[in-house]
């Protein structure tokens, strides 16, 4: 089942009723912005990847809890508004999530690790790993700041490929 394509339209009808419309106007911004979509099946259910010039952006993963974003923030740092103004609960999942080992020492990860990323919030420097920095589960009240933080890295990453 791994690695099988699905539709948009099979991922979307996955997602809680109360999500879908969000997440296809989500989906609608995002390739607008030039964004492609990839779906694949998993075992935990179908996996949305968004990519930018063939680097990903953005994963809608699903879980026991409900579907989840996985953003990729590459330029976190040239986000740190929208950090600031996240609801706390985000912010602590951020700040809470696991650090870079390479990040804080090169030789301990893998050299196949693309590295995390770095951000400053309440003063404080934060290095986080980029497969957990920036994981939320998609409810009504971080809906609108998920759309708000992938926007942004999408935006960055598409000045700079000019």
């Amino acid at each position: 089942m791994a690695n099988e394509k699905g539709t948009f339209k099979d991922f979307l009808s996955s997602v809680e009723p109360e999500h879908q419309a969000f997440v296809e106007k989500l989906n609608y911004e995002l390739t607008e912005q030039g964004c492609d979509l990839v779906i694949k099946e998993a075992k935990s259910g179908y996996t949305a990847s968004y990519q930018l010039a063939k680097k990903t952006v953005m994963n809608w993963v699903f879980r026991k809890s409900g579907v989840l974003a996985r953003i990729y923030g590459d330029n976190v740092n040239k986000c740190e508004d929208i950090i600031a103004s996240l609801p706390s609960d985000m912010q602590k999942k951020m700040t809470d999530s696991r650090d870079c080992k390479r990040l804080i020492d090169p030789e301990a990860c893998s050299s196949t690790c693309v590295k995390g990323f770095v951000y400053t919030l309440d003063n404080a420097t934060h290095k986080k790993c980029r497969n957990d920095g920036m994981f939320f589960l998609l409810t009504k009240d971080t809906a609108e700041h998920i759309s708000n933080l992938v926007c942004a890295e999408v935006n960055v990453r598409a000045t700079n490929l000019l």
